[in-house]
């Protein structure tokens, strides 16, 4: 199956928001968030989500320290959000999903899915994406750099490590190499949740437009480079 552009554009975008303040008002049950770290498949995740017609309850971005957004950083030690990602700097934290919801004004059973790319990989792409935002340089400083953006990535995928063992019911982990070859993990996840989709589910997905993703970004630096960087830590 090949979709372009989920969002059809800003207006249609703009009248989707619409929709779902008004499913919200009707529709209290049965509500996904879902959640990544920067690079990690999370466009990919929630345009699978819209297009089996999930009621995706974080749809639509807020500000990167908004704690509904998908970024956002849960994790306890706010020091370890790497300064190039200042957008996300917050002081919230939550001990399990009860709280989560409440801080997020979801509702109370609201269940979550969190998307993983396997480290390396993952380093890798946001290393690239903040070289290609400028954000990132290759200077005296790039190695400590490698080093916060990987100590961020395990903090993130720790902390819901966490949550899901408190509550595999409401929160499962599922990785991007095994969703873009075949939809099976998300498939076991929604099952585990008890949300079963009104339409048929294909083996697999690909869409040849997906907001906020940019087909041309180069690639500044390889994993082989990463690995480099941070073998030793």
């Amino acid at each position: 199956m090949v979709k372009k552009n989920f969002y059809g554009g800003k207006y249609f975008r703009s009248i989707a928001k619409q929709r779902q303040k008004i499913k919200k008002l009707f529709v209290k049950k049965n509500w996904i968030a879902h959640h990544g770290i920067e690079r990690s498949g999370t466009n990919f995740l929630r345009a699978i989500l819209i297009e089996l017609k999930i009621n995706l309850i974080n749809q639509f971005d807020p500000a990167e320290n908004h704690p509904s957004h998908k970024h956002f950083r849960w994790y306890r030690d706010k020091s370890l959000i790497p300064n190039m990602k200042k957008s996300l700097l917050n002081d919230l934290t939550a001990e399990n999903i009860y709280y989560i919801n409440k801080i997020c004004k979801f509702f109370f059973d609201t269940k979550h899915i969190v998307i993983k790319k396997k480290k390396l990989n993952a380093i890798t792409s946001i290393a690239n994406y903040f070289l290609n935002q400028k954000i990132l340089h290759k200077d005296e400083n790039f190695k400590n750099n490698i080093l916060s953006i990987q100590k961020d990535y395990v903090a993130y995928y720790d902390f819901w490590k966490q949550i899901n063992e408190k509550d595999p019911d409401s929160v499962q982990i599922i990785f991007y190499e095994d969703i873009i070859n075949s939809t099976d993990a998300l498939v076991k996840a929604l099952n585990i949740f008890r949300i079963f989709p009104n339409v048929d589910i294909p083996k697999k997905f690909s869409f040849s437009e997906l907001y906020e993703s940019d087909i041309d970004r180069k690639k500044n630096i390889s994993e082989d480079e990463i690995y480099e960087n941070i073998k030793k830590k």
